[in-house]
């Protein structure tokens, strides 16, 4: 039962992980949509183009760090949903022999 319990926590991981990162990618685009609009609209003002570029980056660094804050979170879970189920058939292992 094992396997089947980790192979369920695994999956559910990486089910969240693709989540994360799907966000993570519409998030980014986003940034890059709004630098671009910004620059258009500053075509003549080069501080302007660098404040919007400077905002296009941070906004991918926010992004990025929130994604490997989701990662870890996932791995958390996972880990402890597997300790669980580790812990579960432990206690079943130690019924069944003190009933033999």
């Amino acid at each position: 039962m094992q396997g089947g319990a980790s192979a369920v926590g695994a999956a559910k991981e990486v089910g969240a992980n693709l989540g994360a990162s799907a966000w993570a990618g519409t998030e980014k685009t986003m940034a890059v949509v709004q630098e671009t609009v910004e620059k258009a609209k500053a075509h003549d003002d080069p501080a302007a183009q660098a404040s919007a570029e400077a905002r296009k980056e941070e906004r991918i660094l926010e992004v990025e760090a929130a994604k490997q804050d989701a990662y870890r979170h996932n791995a958390a879970v996972a880990k402890d949903g597997r300790a669980a189920a580790d812990e579960k058939e432990a206690v079943a292992a130690d019924e069944e022999g003190g009933s033999a």
